[in-house]
């Protein structure tokens, strides 16, 4: 009987001492998860400090050196509550705002050169956080329906896209749960405890932060007036403003750069397109109904191309045979299912649009964007209103059998001088 008595105080004695260390062990935990100097769960430390920044109303500086993906990842991890609103679409949805969306929460999720994954991506992250959006307003790219890998960004995060096929879609992919049972162990590992106890020491109220190497991160808030800096800046609600130089330029200067996307327009994705893909259609379709049914209502935009550029694909017709199919499909499907859609690749058919409301051949200014788009509030009240722009009340161009024959001799002309001022072009990503 004392044997057992024994047993029983020493018992309870260990119990109560291991009872003792759950505090420990919890408080280790979520240093561990919350500092995470390795990225293991909160992810990689830059992107951190970008996202947090913004999140705390800061623009950001370097924004050529960020990467995008990550950030809008970060972003939906992070941001406490959904915005009202979000933007996808490649860097030719990047001018749209606070301001000229007319939502104060308005976030854009547009990246740099981004494809159909990573469209599709940004906003399965929101709602898989659980923070769905009640608007979408989707910049479609023409590339989102070329079924070619040329359509495809090496940056996509094809392993996301995968997991959004095979969970949400129900389409067959080669996704494969990933297992995280070594990684979480690394939260109770007291050599990682320490080592993010010496990180936080060592950053934490430090105007220059670091990374897990010890290199400086070279995201830091803007200093002074946003609109008279000399690099571009990531705007708190995921803008981008461009540098002031290049804000700057004026008609002769952007028309010039436009010449030159003229030699180099299918190089943007669209190497070898030649018709719509059936499967892309249907993964459109797929994810706008999918997007609905989220509650999500889905504004679709057709950012326009600088005059001097669509004017000489209208001399190749042949050589765009892709591009050119995809407006009047993009008008139709509108038309068909009800959904907003503003804008026209084609700048004739946008009242009012100048040279001047471009930066280059790709993209679009703030004030070129006022042309067209009314504002999220406006899209809204007319939708509920039945009041929409009927989509199929515009006839962009797609060949010169389509453009006013007076404007031929100009047409002519135009092919010619893109030629000449393209010869040593560039590039330039949408």
């Amino acid at each position: 009987m004392q044997g057992l008595a024994r047993r029983l105080f020493f018992g309870t004695k260990t119990a109560f001492k291991c009872l003792l260390l759950v505090p420990i062990l919890v408080f280790m935990v979520a240093f561990s998860y919350n500092v995470d100097r390795s990225g293991l769960f909160q992810g990689a430390l830059a992107p951190r400090r970008i996202v947090d920044l913004m999140l705390e109303g800061y623009d950001v500086t370097n924004f050529e050196q960020m990467d995008e993906r990550q950030v809008v990842q970060l972003y939906a991890q992070d941001v406490p509550e959904a915005p009202e609103a979000i933007g996808i679409g490649s860097s030719r949805v990047l001018q749209f705002n606070r301001e000229n969306t007319g939502v104060d929460s308005f976030f854009n999720m547009g990246v740099t050169g981004a494809d159909v994954r990573d469209n599709m991506t940004s906003y399965y992250k929101m709602v898989s956080y659980g923070k769905t959006p009640k608007v979408l307003l989707w910049s479609l790219d023409p590339w989102i329906f070329y079924g070619s890998e040329a359509a495809f960004d090496s940056r996509a995060d094809a392993d996301l896209y995968n997991e959004f096929l095979t969970k949400v879609l129900n389409v067959p992919t080669d996704y494969e749960e990933p297992d995280k049972v070594e990684l979480w162990r690394a939260l109770a590992d007291p050599a990682y405890f320490q080592g993010n106890v010496d990180y936080y020491v060592k950053n934490h109220g430090q105007a220059t932060v670091t990374d897990d190497d010890g290199n400086t991160i070279e995201f830091n808030p803007v200093q002074g007036d946003p609109y008279n800096q000399t690099s571009t800046i990531k705007r708190s609600d995921g803008s981008v403003l461009y540098d002031i130089a290049f804000r700057s330029q004026n008609a002769d200067q952007i028309r010039a750069l436009a010449a030159e996307a003229c030699m180099s327009f299918n190089s943007v994705h669209m190497e070898g397109f030649e018709e719509l893909s059936q499967t892309q259609i249907q993964a459109f379709d797929s994810f706008i109904q999918y997007a609905k049914s989220q509650g999500t209502t889905v504004i679709l935009v057709l950012s326009p191309w600088h005059p001097y550029l669509y004017e000489y694909l209208l001399t190749e017709p042949d050589k765009h045979k892709g591009f050119f199919q995809v407006e009047n499909w993009v008008r139709q499907y509108a038309a068909d299912n009800n959904i907003p859609l503003y804008g026209s690749y084609d700048p004739t058919c946008i009242e009012g649009l100048q040279e001047t409301d471009f930066f280059d051949g790709l993209h679009c200014s703030g004030t070129g964007i006022e042309r067209f788009f009314p504002g999220v509030p406006q899209a809204l009240q007319n939708l509920a209103n039945n009041t929409l722009p009927d989509p199929l009340a515009v006839h962009p161009r797609t060949s010169l059998e389509t453009a006013p024959e007076e404007g031929s001799d100009t047409e002519e002309n135009t092919a010619e001088t893109a030629e000449s001022d393209a010869e040593t072009s560039t590039v330039q990503e949408g």
